[in-house]
Formats: structure tokens, C-alpha cells, sequence
């Protein structure tokens, strides 16, 4: 059996993904950690699972830290290239510098065989290289939605010297870019969805992958005893500048209509819901999107995933990040519609869901996307190629 360690960013939908693929590596009797930015409660983690904090070597960092994540929730207000310049400058090199030294204490106590790092959680495979040992990659979204380096050669090329210089300060010289794993970049979602006719060489699609713990309540009883048709609406969890004005739009859209609204909200955020939503910060969005009609989300790949895979019909909203290219793969595979946050009307959002429950050409379109992500492999998949990566490694 191998050892396998998780090195992720501070943020869920980069997280979520790789609980359970470890969840998957743990009932195959493997060891798998996790180690982060930020502390994580235990009832997240798999069982037999372990999570590194290395808090006396972030300690001195915990302000920049705190900085850079408030940073985030501002996002719809920023251009593309600005968005790029908070992701990339200041978010996810500066996390890479602070966590060096944190990953390379666990990788001594943990001793992995194979190290996954985020895709944009650096640190991971810069200490994988500087430790030889074997590393592999987590994509959450194609990494076309970071923009197309033949339109923008001289923002690739700016990219390309920050990480370039990132890893010289780390003292690691010459200019190839070792950020990400080059023997294994597994991208949840498939080929087909992304919008590939044929895979390129160094992405392998696996799909979504399911079953990390989901430690929230929820009163199920009372929610079986609505029987209008049910709209799910998520924003994630890192915008936070437009929640409130979006929220207050959804309520004054479906409050007191013939359908029920479950919002994954704070409560506190709005003094007054309608008595057809159902409003909680976390919700077991797993479980519930096999019980609803229709989603409302921001464009978050995890969100996406979990509703095409239960053939759910989307309206995406994207606000910021890579959330635009992602509602753009919604929209030319058929799967839902795509509005401008900053344009739409209410009667456009009004119009758009009831265009999704009525037309069954959207969830037909969901329905084929479904097959292609369970063709995809999904946590069987990862298993498979992780484990192959310890035992070529192995043999070398």
C-alpha cells in the first residue's frame, strides 16, 4: 500500500474534489493526508484520513494569509486581466511561498510515495521537485479557463516570468515551468464537456468524482412535504461582494410563487426569506441536487458537475474567475443558459428557469454530458492512475 498527500488551496471547490478521491484511496487501504493554508474540521475528512496543519510554520504569515483571502470575495468587480493579476500575483504565488516550508515539515513526517497537488496550489509540486518525488495534479476546471495563450501571447508570457521568477526565489532554476505535475493532470469533468474532439496528451479526464464525508443536517422530513417544482441556488463560497443584492434579486423573483427556493445562504444575510425558500449556509448539496428541478449557480465546477450528473437543467450566472469560461461550456453543450450578471433583468432570470423546467431539450443535453462523465471514470479512475504512477515510479 502507498502513501499519498493532498496539498490544497483555502478554498472548497478546489478541496471538495480531492476528499473524495482520498476517500477512494483509503477503502483501497492506502494512507492519504491533506495539508493546507488553513485549518479544516475534522468531520471533513475521511475516516482514517489525516489532515497536516502546519500552524507554528504559518503562524507568522496568518495576517498576509487573511489579506489575500479577503481579497477574493471582490471579484465581479475586477477586468479579466485584473482577475488574472489578483489569481495568479497575488493569491496564488504568494500562497506558494508561504507554504513551502509548511509542505516540506509534513512531506518529512508523512514520507509520501506521491504527492497531488491543486492546480493552483504550487508548493506541491515545487516541493515534490525538489524532493524527487512522484507528483500528480488536480485540474477543477479545463485549463482553457485561464484564456487561450495563441490570443494573448504577451499575458502568457508575463505569466510564464512570474512563474518563472516564483521558482528561482524557491531556488529551483531554468525555464520550464514546473508548477504541475507533467506525468499525470487529472481534470474533473470529460473531454466531451470541455469541448475536445479528441484529449490533448497532458490532461486525462476523469470526470466528477463523488463520495467525500458530508457532516451538515438538514431536515429532510419537511423537505419532502413540498411538492412544487424545487430551484437549488449556490453562489460557492468565495464571492461575497454581490450575495446580498443577488439574493435579495432571487427573492423578489420567486418569493411567494409556485415553486420551492432552496438557497445555500446565511440566514442573517437577508431579515426576511419567504416562506417557500428553504435558507442554510451549508447545505448536503450532493443529496439535494437528486431531489431537485433545476439550478441556479455562479459557474463553480463542483456545482456544475453535481448537477449534470443528476441530469439537472442549469442557469448560470457567472460572476468572476473562471466561472465565464465555465458558463460558456454550459451554454454550447446545451445544458442550460447563460446570463450577464451586471445586464440581466428579473424577468430575464424569471423567464430563463421557466424556459429550463418546461423544455425538455436542456436536461436531454444534461443527460448525454451525464454518460460521458460516467464514462469518464470518476474515483475508480483516479484510483487506477494513481496507483499506477507509485508502481512505475517504483520500477524506474
Amino acid at each position: 500500500m502507498a502513501k499519498f498527500l493532498f496539498v490544497v488551496p483555502p478554498f472548497f471547490g478546489h478541496i471538495n474534489p480531492t476528499l473524495s478521491i482520498g476517500a477512494s484511496l483509503i477503502e483501497k487501504g492506502h494512507s492519504v493526508a491533506w495539508t493546507g493554508l488553513i485549518p479544516l474540521e475534522k468531520e471533513y475528512i475521511p475516516m482514517k484520513g489525516i489532515y497536516f496543519y502546519p500552524e507554528e510554520l504559518l503562524a507568522p504569515h496568518k495576517k498576509e494569509i487573511e489579506y489575500i483571502l479577503s481579497l477574493q470575495g471582490n471579484g465581479s468587480n475586477l477586468s479579466g486581466l485584473e482577475t488574472l493579476k489578483l489569481a495568479l500575483e497575488q493569491t496564488y504565488i504568494p500562497f506558494a511561498k508561504i507554504m513551502m516550508a509548511g509542505v516540506f515539515s509534513v512531506i518529512e513526517k508523512f514520507n509520501p510515495d506521491v504527492i497531488i497537488n491543486d492546480c493552483i496550489t504550487f508548493a506541491g509540486s515545487l516541493a515534490a521537485y525538489k524532493k524527487g518525488i512522484p507528483c500528480a495534479t488536480t485540474t477543477t476546471s479545463p485549463p482553457e479557463a485561464m484564456g487561450d495563450p495563441k490570443i494573448a501571447p504577451k499575458v502568457t508570457e508575463w505569466c510564464h516570468n512570474l512563474i518563472i521568477k516564483l521558482q528561482n526565489d524557491l531556488g529551483i532554476y531554468g525555464k520550464e515551468e514546473l508548477i504541475n505535475s507533467k506525468e499525470l493532470n487529472m481534470v474533473f469533468t470529460s473531454y466531451e464537456f470541455a469541448g475536445y474532439k479528441i484529449p490533448p496528451n497532458n490532461l486525462t479526464f476523469i470526470g466528477p468524482v463523488f463520495g467525500r464525508p458530508s457532516p451538515v443536517t438538514f431536515d429532510w422530513e419537511k423537505f419532502e412535504t413540498y411538492k412544487n417544482p424545487k430551484i437549488y441556488v449556490s453562489l460557492g463560497t468565495v464571492v461575497e461582494d454581490i450575495r446580498q443584492d443577488f439574493f435579495k434579486r432571487i427573492v423578489n423573483i420567486f418569493g411567494e410563487k409556485p415553486v420551492t427556493v432552496i438557497a445555500s445562504a446565511e440566514p442573517s444575510l437577508l431579515k426576511e426569506w419567504p416562506n417557500n425558500f428553504v435558507v442554510q449556509k451549508k447545505l448536503p448539496q450532493i443529496e439535494l441536487l437528486q431531489k431537485v428541478d433545476v439550478v441556479i449557480s455562479h459557474g463553480g465546477f463542483n456545482t456544475i458537475n453535481e448537477s449534470l450528473i443528476n441530469e439537472l437543467p442549469i442557469l448560470v450566472i457567472p460572476i468572476a474567475y473562471d466561472q465565464f469560461y465555465n458558463a460558456s461550456l454550459i451554454e454550447k453543450s446545451g445544458c442550460g443558459i447563460r446570463l450577464r450578471y451586471k445586464r440581466m433583468k428579473d424577468s430575464e432570470i424569471e423567464n430563463a428557469i421557466y424556459e429550463l423546467l418546461n423544455n425538455p431539450v436542456y436536461k436531454k443535453a444534461a443527460k448525454y454530458i451525464k454518460r460521458t462523465f460516467i464514462n469518464a471514470g470518476g474515483n475508480h479512475k483516479a484510483v487506477k492512475l494513481l496507483e499506477n504512477l507509485v508502481n512505475s515510479n517504483k520500477n524506474l
